[in-house]
């Protein structure tokens, strides 16, 4: 169809209105500057510190017995009260004595008689008038007698079931009437008492942090004893402080193929008897003597995967991040930085959810509280 006048008219402005819009877009994107984020920053605080390092574990006993008794018989008396503090050589049980008795006064009167046959022997033997095998019979007679003696007293003393160590005893498994199974690897079992003071403490570390250690120790970072004596603090269930102080008296020899960890023993005073066997707890390893630290607010730090950063910015106030390495939370709620962090670093402590790597940002003074009263006002 062909055009006339009017329609080309129309097209001629149509297109000089489009440049125009384009030229318009254009110079708004030519003069478009990314507006600069406001930000606080902060050095990253500088403390001497000790470095920790913290497991778990259960506190045990150090010394840990099944009473049961060396003979048989009928249980007689029981001469302690369930949970109490037993001492040394104390009696717990006692086994009906009257046969273990018999059986002794048979054996002194047989031992008797033999030593008298013995020491009528031995004066006819030395002027010849008794034959060889006739004093050899009357000696070994002598010394069969002695033994069934000593093994008759020893029965009868073991009729006494007796604390082996001072403790604290359980209850009694046994009623007084029953008769007791002795001496067997099946032997009634009477009751159980554990040590008291010290306690004894274990736990588990990993192939790394045995690795850690070793070398640790290697380099002369910390004593090459392993482990012994080194100071170690626990903390129960209810604590908030890591109150109690112990040793490190015992490293495994060797790491356990199932768990890749090896066993660590610690000891604690326990006179007060208030750490009791079986109780969980944390405790705490010092690495090394108190060295200065990097300290920052766990808040302004980031995870990337499993790399952990924060932002600072740079001379051309532009934020980037820089990837640290993280130690353990003091007790104000600090986190150490191990690695990564610079004394001049200025990192940034707030509005971290509008940054982005390399983002123009503005650094904002700390604004000054004006509205504050005065001491005088205070005072008022």
């Amino acid at each position: 169809m062909p055009f006339n006048l009017k329609t080309l008219s129309f097209i001629a402005v149509a297109l000089l209105g489009l440049n125009a819009c384009k030229d318009n877009k254009e110079n708004a994107q030519a003069s478009y500057v990314p507006q600069a984020v406001p930000v606080q920053v902060v050095p990253p605080e500088v403390r001497e510190v000790t470095e920790w390092d913290e497991y778990t574990g259960r506190f045990q006993a150090a010394q840990r017995v099944e009473i049961r008794a060396r003979v048989s018989g009928y249980l007689q008396d029981i001469k302690f009260d369930d949970g109490q503090i037993i001492q040394k050589n104390d009696v717990l049980f006692v086994i009906d004595q009257r046969p273990f008795t018999i059986a002794m006064e048979s054996a002194q009167a047989r031992f008797e008689l033999a030593k008298k046959e013995y020491d009528r022997a031995k004066s006819l033997h030395k002027s010849k008038a008794i034959s060889e095998e006739d004093f050899d019979q009357r000696l070994q007679q002598y010394r069969i007698t002695k033994s069934d003696l000593d093994d008759a007293s020893l029965n009868l003393e073991f009729t006494e079931v007796k604390a082996p160590f001072t403790g604290r005893i359980s209850r009694n498994l046994v009623d007084v009437g029953s008769l007791i199974s002795g001496g067997s690897s099946n032997a009634t079992l009477l009751t159980t008492l554990v040590s008291v003071s010290p306690i004894e403490f274990y736990f588990e570390g990993s192939e790394s942090d045995v690795l850690r250690y070793t070398r640790a120790a290697q380099n002369g970072e910390i004593p090459n004893d392993r482990g012994n004596e080194h100071a170690v603090y626990a903390q129960l269930q209810d604590e908030t402080d890591f109150t109690h102080e112990g040793k490190i008296n015992f490293l495994d020899n060797e790491l356990d193929r199932s768990t890749g960890t090896m066993a660590v023993r610690a000891t604690f005073n326990n006179d007060n008897g208030f750490l009791e066997p079986g109780l969980f707890a944390r405790i705490r390893i010092a690495m090394g003597e108190p060295s200065e630290r990097f300290l920052i607010s766990p808040e302004i730090i980031g995870t990337e995967q499993t790399r952990k950063y924060v932002y600072v910015v740079t001379d051309e106030n532009k934020a980037v991040r820089k990837y640290i390495t993280l130690g353990h939370l003091t007790d104000d709620g600090m986190q150490i930085a191990k690695s990564g962090l610079n004394k001049t670093d200025k990192i940034i402590a707030n509005n971290l959810h509008m940054i982005r790597p390399g983002a123009m940002v503005s650094i904002m003074q700390p604004a000054e509280n004006n509205d504050a009263p005065k001491s005088e006002e205070i005072a008022q």
